[in-house]
């Protein structure tokens, strides 16, 4: 029942942001997509989360720590309000320097906070994007318990319409 409904859920994430794009996607393209996507979060014992979900948390004011995976530039291009930016690689190695340039695990430790049953919500930039994935996988390896994927990501999130935050002028 989970893995239909993680299914379900990938589908639906996956068609809204995909649809949205200029160019259009196979159905065995968004399959294969969204099949990579589940395998990633049942394997790397994490939950995902929509766009709608994500918004709906920080429009409750729920107490958790939001993470962009980005390279800082392209952070500092687009950001969800209240997410902090740790980069990951999108391709987990399971070393933690070659899967996080973006600081030392002390710091991500620090980032994400002392409860390791606090939520810990991760994103990058789209289905396409593993950066997310590797954050995830790194926060389920440093102990925390509920950790949360949006795949889609901040494009997902500005094709919801839904407001960024820029430090670019």
């Amino acid at each position: 029942m989970k893995k239909t409904a993680l299914i379900l859920t990938l589908t639906a994430l996956f068609a809204s942001t995909v649809f949205a794009e200029p160019q259009t996607l196979k159905e065995n393209e968004i399959e294969d997509i969204v099949i990579k996507i589940h395998n990633e979060a049942d394997q790397g014992g994490y939950e995902l989360l929509s766009v709608t979900e994500l918004n709906q948390l920080l429009t409750s004011k729920e107490n958790f720590v939001l993470i962009d995976a980005h390279p800082k530039a392209q952070f500092d291009a687009a950001f969800i309000d209240g997410a902090d930016n740790f980069e990951f690689q999108g391709t987990f190695t399971h070393k933690w320097n070659e899967d996080a340039p973006g600081g030392s695990q002390d710091a991500y430790k620090a980032l994400l906070g002392d409860n390791l049953n606090r939520k810990v919500v991760v994103y990058c930039g789209g289905n396409k994007c593993g950066r997310s994935n590797t954050a995830a996988l790194w926060a389920k390896e440093l102990g925390y318990h509920h950790v949360f994927r949006v795949t889609s990501g901040i494009k997902g999130w500005q094709d919801a319409g839904l407001p960024v935050k820029t430090t670019q002028k």
